[in-house]
Order: C-alpha cells, then structure tokens, then sequence
C-alpha cells in the first residue's frame, strides 16, 4: 500500500481582447480548479510533508490517501466470418 496527497490547485485562465472591450462577448477571464498527487516514499515523509504545508493560519487544501497500484491486461479479439 502507497501513500500520497491529493493537492488541490487552481489556475486563471486570462480573458480574451473582446471580453474586456465588449462585456459578454468573448471568452471572460475565469479559474480551474485541479488535483496534483504527491506520491510519499513512506510514513516518515509524508509526516515531514505535512508539517511543510500545513500553517495555523489557514485551511489545508490537500487529502491525504492510502492507495494500492492496480494491474491491468489489454488482449484484442478478431472474429471473422464469412
């Protein structure tokens, strides 16, 4: 089982000319909001993690999660009749 946090951040994405000069016309400015994951090697590093991210002055924007690598198989089946 691994470990990791999921961050959640954002970015703006800057409005087009015509959205400033012709309000309601264009592409307006506006966020996205996305996850990154932080993979940790083991419990001592993400604890170290936590106490670098985390102040006493704001909400923590990540969750941490416990996770386990899945494995997967492809096979591709032709079928030809006359």
């Amino acid at each position: 089982m691994k470990l990791a946090a999921l961050v959640t951040k954002s970015v703006t994405i800057p409005g087009d000319e015509r959205s400033r000069s012709h309000p309601g016309h264009g592409y307006p400015e506006h966020t996205e909001e996305y996850l990154e994951l932080v993979p940790f090697a083991d419990k001592a590093a993400m604890e170290e993690w936590v106490k670098r991210s985390t102040t006493g002055y704001s909400k923590p924007s990540f969750k941490l999660i416990r996770y386990e690598e899945l494995n997967y198989e492809t096979t591709v089946s032709v079928k030809v009749t006359p």
